[in-house]
């Protein structure tokens, strides 16, 4: 499995946010809303008219490292798990036209890359408008792969 950012590579789907708990599947004709392994909705691309992630972001390139390394510190002083989760971001969906904010959870604590964010969005937002495309949803890596390159680039 790949992952950059909100975004992970799964066998067939691509999803964004942890697939251990809430996250966003998607694949070539629907976008599945989930909590771990259960479905909770599940819509037709034809159906959604915006998808939105809205995740804490950093300026700072690898946020996941900097808090592994503080969480780990705390917990080495402190002789005890601490019980610090990611905080959980959301993901803004218009569904046949009505508005909802689905939860979606994160990876580690603290934000996000913003470059990596960013790239996400926008790879939601072209598979959004260009149905054509949504078949590359069967080769997730390719896409996670090509997201990280524009991130590092700059070309975002």
């Amino acid at each position: 499995m790949r992952r950059y950012g909100p975004l992970i590579a799964l066998p067939g789907a691509l999803a964004v946010g942890d697939p251990g708990r809430w996250h966003l599947r998607l694949t070539a004709d629907a976008v599945a809303h989930r909590e771990g392994a259960e479905h909770r909705d599940r819509f037709a691309w034809e159906q959604i008219s915006l998808l939105h992630v809205d995740v804490p972001t950093t300026r700072f390139r690898y946020p996941g490292m900097l808090g592994t390394v503080a969480l780990s510190i705390l917990t080495a002083v402190t002789g005890e798990n601490l019980g610090i989760d990611p905080d959980d971001g959301a993901t803004d969906v218009v569904v046949d036209g009505e508005p909802r904010r689905l939860p979606l959870s994160r990876h580690h604590v603290g934000g996000y890359w913003l470059r990596t964010v960013t790239g996400a969005q926008r790879l939601l937002d072209h598979l959004l408008v260009n149905p054509q495309q949504r078949s590359l949803l069967s080769r997730p890596e390719s896409l996670v792969e090509l997201a990280a390159r524009l991130a590092r680039t700059g070309r975002l």
